[in-house]
């Protein structure tokens, strides 16, 4: 082999595996990005919609309050001394004229024998002032022999007789004393029997606040030294009701309750009682509501706190909705409230927002801002403002002076206007209509049958929301009575939906034209 022959060099390229294995990925690829593009989209922003129910609803009053015994007494001690002896303890059954505990009773004691002495003194000071007595109507019975007889002046006989008076009160003060002792006497028996303190009803002792050798001092009021609950198989539920509920609340409804102690179990009972007394906390007007509760089991005490709804109504086997399918509104009916609460000035009805005659805009008013949402066109539009201008004329003429019936009298104007447009009305202009017609009904304020309210929700059809009135009765905070078109299984729009568009005001040259966004 020649020295100077120039070696061959051979090209290597990837691996076989290397190239299968990034041919694979590649058709991965490829495969996961059609998928991508044929698979159907999910529709964008949908509507969150939930069945109609047929249930009961129970609408209540909320509040929080505390337990307390049905009936319970402070025992209390009406003497002072020191406690010699207590006989019961916490959560002990007593019964009436049980002896609870005793008080030291050596001072009464020495006392009742000091009455009892004096008693005797003023009894012997009877005796005597009697002697006295008969002493002096004898000494008078002899000066009147002889003042008959001529001997004695009338003097001596006058002296005689005042003598013998004096000895005769003398005896009727001994014998007051005598009263006067006994019943000192009596005062001290009863204290003495006040040293002994006695159950005043049948019970359980719930509070003990003393122990023996402990002093009692009543000289300004009376000590309470144990409580007596008499019947924990009944509690009362003493309940704090805000103001603005306690005008539902009456007599005779029932109360739901549970306490920290036992979450899980719910109490039920009635309320007994609605005070009239305002308690007033922090600039917060409340009122006291008491409701009696069993308590078979026992395991309430007194002192627990309890939450409770006070059941105003209970309503069963009503068609209801969710509450929030009440609130739900279509976006452009959210739009036209937000351009009109932000200030903004929309055009007449159908006219794209422009203004006519140095910036006046026609159809203004309630009437003029309930038939933007119709979407009229030109023609419509213009009959529209005919329509509206006939019928305020008619409006003022009857509306008096009174600012209540111009309100009136512009609502039932605007009703008015209503019916006579439907007939120039498209399919979709009229299903809005239905809408329009149940706000202004609420809008009214009045309640029909069974003080029910106008009120409107939405179902889908063909895709697009249509407004359904109803009327509106309880509600529970969660669900709420409708009575109207709608049965049980049915959809209702509670939420989602696309989004409101947005409107920006003036243009670049300041002209006041809306641009959608």
């Amino acid at each position: 082999m020649s020295l100077n022959a120039t070696p061959t060099h051979r090209k290597k390229g990837l691996p076989r595996p290397v190239i299968y294995a990034l041919a694979a990925v590649g058709l991965l690829v490829v495969a996961l990005g059609a998928w991508q593009l044929l698979k159907p989209k999910a529709p964008k922003d949908p509507y969150r919609t939930e069945q109609v129910q047929q249930g009961d609803i129970t609408k209540s009053v909320s509040a929080s309050g505390s337990l307390q015994a049905l009936v319970q007494v402070d025992v209390g001690s009406q003497i002072s001394g020191q406690i010699l002896k207590v006989l019961v303890d916490f959560n002990d059954q007593v019964r009436a004229g049980q002896l609870l505990a005793t008080l030291d009773p050596q001072t009464y004691v020495s006392r009742l024998r000091q009455g009892e002495a004096q008693i005797a003194a003023n009894q012997a000071q009877v005796a005597q002032a009697q002697a006295q007595a008969e002493e002096a109507r004898a000494a008078y019975n002899r000066t009147r022999i002889l003042y008959d007889q001529g001997i004695m002046a009338k003097a001596a006989l006058d002296t005689a007789m005042a003598a013998w008076k004096s000895t005769q009160a003398n005896v009727q003060a001994a014998r007051a004393g005598v009263a006067q002792s006994q019943a000192a006497l009596a005062s001290t028996q009863t204290d003495l029997g006040r040293t002994s303190i006695v159950a005043p009803i049948d019970g359980i002792i719930i509070s003990r606040s003393i122990e023996p050798g402990q002093t009692v001092a009543a000289s300004l009021s009376a000590p309470v030294l144990f409580q007596i609950a008499n019947d924990l198989s009944k509690l009362e539920v003493k309940i704090t009701v805000d103001e603005a509920d306690i005008g539902q609340v009456q007599e005779g409804q029932a109360v739901r309750f549970t306490v920290d102690a036992f979450p899980d179990d719910t109490y039920t009972g009635l309320v007994t009682q609605v005070r009239k007394q305002p308690e007033t906390a922090s600039n917060v007007v409340a009122y006291i509501v008491i409701a009696q509760a069993d308590n078979p089991s026992g395991k309430l005490m007194p002192g627990m706190t309890a939450n409770a709804d006070i059941v105003i109504q209970q309503l069963r086997g009503v068609i209801k909705v969710p509450a929030a399918a009440l609130r739900w509104t279509p976006p452009d009916q959210q739009a036209a409230t937000q351009q009109r609460s932000g200030g903004g000035q929309a055009g007449p009805p159908g006219a794209g927002g422009q203004r006519q005659g140095g910036g006046q805009r026609q159809g203004g008013g309630m009437g003029g801002r309930l038939l933007e949402q119709l979407d009229l066109d030109a023609g419509q539009t213009a009959k529209a403002e005919a329509i509206m201008a006939e019928e305020r004329t008619k409006a003022l003429a009857k509306a008096s002076g009174d600012p209540t019936a111009r309100r009136q009298a512009m609502r039932e104007m605007t009703l008015a206007v209503l019916t006579r447009l439907e007939p120039i009305l498209k399919p979709a202009q009229k299903e809005k209509l239905v809408g329009l017609r149940a706000r202004m009904a609420s809008m009214g304020g009045g309640r029909g049958p069974g003080g029910m309210t106008a009120g409107v929700v939405h179902v889908l059809r063909d895709g697009k929301p249509v407004a359904v009135p109803v009327r509106v009765g309880a509600t529970d905070g969660s669900f709420t009575q409708i009575v109207g078109p709608l049965k049980a299984g049915d959809e209702v729009i509670i939420g989602g939906g696309p989004k409101a568009k947005a409107t920006a005001r003036g243009g670049p040259m300041g002209g006041g034209v809306r641009v959608r966004m």
